[in-house]
């Protein structure tokens, strides 16, 4: 059954790649024939061949193993979230991841709150991707390269992540926030 499930992803993530058998082939060393027979549940490779086959889609070997993410659904409770407050990010910065570990994830979900706006120092970021913010309480400045705007509850912000940005908290305004980075 596992053997199944591998063969079945191998050909899914191949497909979805747009790669065909003789470009896998060429990546891992192997013949076309073989990448076919992996792929259609002939042979059952070892796990050194899966290695260079999951290197050659560019995903992880467990990628491999798990069926396809549209039969998949992972609910994180609220008690279950991660919570960090790193000693690199400003003071009062308490960040929640509300999801993570789902195969091949494409959306990293962050609620972010700044419990001591007095305190806070800014920072500012850049990253790859794409980012969307929602404010969910309160009240902050949001800066964007040479750029403020002033965002409260309800309001929304979507823009290219490789430009600096950061919150600026309004004195003595706690603030909460949905933070979507899309790589």
């Amino acid at each position: 059954m596992e053997e199944n499930i591998i063969a079945q992803r191998i050909k899914s993530i191949r497909t979805e790649k747009e790669l065909t058998l003789e470009e896998v082939a060429k990546r891992t060393g192997f013949t076309k024939g073989l990448i076919s027979k992996i792929e259609n549940n002939k042979v059952s490779p070892p796990v050194s061949t899966l290695v260079k086959i999951a290197k050659a889609l560019d995903v992880s070997l467990g990628d491999l193993f798990s069926p396809s993410d549209a039969l998949q659904i992972k609910i994180v409770r609220k008690e279950q979230r991660l919570k960090y407050s790193p000693e690199n990010l400003p003071n009062g910065q308490v960040i929640e991841t509300l999801v993570s570990g789902y195969p091949r994830q494409k959306i990293e979900p962050l609620m972010i709150s700044i419990e001591d706006p007095d305190n806070y120092k800014t920072k500012l970021y850049n990253h790859p991707g794409q980012e969307f913010i929602y404010i969910l309480a309160g009240a902050m400045k949001y800066l964007y390269g040479d750029e403020e705007y002033l965002v409260s509850e309800g309001d929304s912000i979507y823009f290219n992540a490789e430009n600096t940005h950061g919150p600026s908290p309004l004195s003595g305004q706690k603030v909460k926030y949905l933070a979507l980075l899309c790589p």
